[in-house]
């Protein structure tokens, strides 16, 4: 028997197929775009791309969850600004209930419009909702999303959102007032306490001295019994008397939740 063998023609056979396996996995790179696609390739890199590949796709997810927050709010934000045109509508119309030029017919039909409003103020806060989740109407006072990929101790973002309504519920509520400046001659403690009860509100003023003071262009006029508020055009220092084209409107909620404004003369 005689054996033949061929040394060279094996050589080229085994340098033919480690070209292939090359070409093969520079073909892989050139696909994938990635120089290490399993760990035979850099086992050490592939440990470090992994552990920054579930970083990104962590970051990526906090992303998402940060654009859902966001649209979450200004869907609130939607719909808290229609209620605000409202409430404009609503004190432009009871401004013009106050004047005399109108006549009955005319009030019933401006009251008409304000129980329509208010009707409205309470549907957007029943309806608005995002994924679901009724926003405006108390039940989601507060959230939570977590902005970043790790979990740790304040990586958390609370959202608190509060109840809309176009009429307060039964309770007694107190402002404080420490102090007031500004447009007054001279510093004054005021406590202001409102009981509502059956639909109607008491206010109790607890002040040192008597006096006045204007906010953001409505007057608090207090003494020892009486509380009036009225609207004007400018700031109105401590004890000033009121220009005689000022009218003071005073008002209180009835029985069934309706605001009645009563005009009266000046009284200083």
């Amino acid at each position: 028997m005689r054996i033949n063998h061929n040394i060279n023609a094996l050589n080229s056979w085994r340098n033919i197929t480690m070209t292939n396996m090359d070409m093969s996995k520079t073909l892989e790179r050139l696909s994938s775009g990635l120089r290490i696609n399993r760990a035979g390739d850099d086992a050490a890199g592939l440990a470090i791309s992994e552990k920054m590949r579930g970083q990104i796709k962590g970051l990526e997810m906090a992303v998402k969850n940060a654009q859902d927050a966001i649209s979450l709010i200004q869907t609130a934000e939607g719909a808290l600004t229609e209620v605000h045109s409202i409430l404009q509508r609503m004190r432009e119309l009871a401004v013009q209930a106050s004047s005399d030029t109108n006549t009955d017919v005319d009030r019933n039909q401006i009251q008409a419009e304000l129980d329509q409003l208010r009707e409205e103020i309470d549907r957007i806060a029943r309806t608005t909702e995002f994924n679901t989740k009724k926003l405006l109407d108390g039940k989601l006072e507060s959230f939570r999303y977590t902005p970043d990929a790790k979990v740790v101790t304040g990586g958390n973002i609370d959202i608190k959102l509060g109840t809309v309504s176009s009429a307060a519920s039964e309770g007694t509520y107190i402002i404080e007032v420490g102090q007031l400046s500004g447009n007054v001659s001279s510093a004054i403690d005021v406590k202001v306490t409102l009981i509502k009860s059956n639909g109607a509100v008491t206010y109790t003023i607890t002040t040192i001295s008597a006096g006045s003071v204007e906010l953001g262009g409505i007057t608090f006029k207090w003494d020892s019994s009486t509380f009036n508020i009225s609207q004007f055009g400018g700031a109105l220092p401590l004890n000033e008397v009121i220009d005689s084209a000022v009218v003071r409107v005073e008002g209180v909620y009835t029985s069934n939740n309706q605001l009645v404004f009563q005009i009266g003369s000046n009284e200083g």
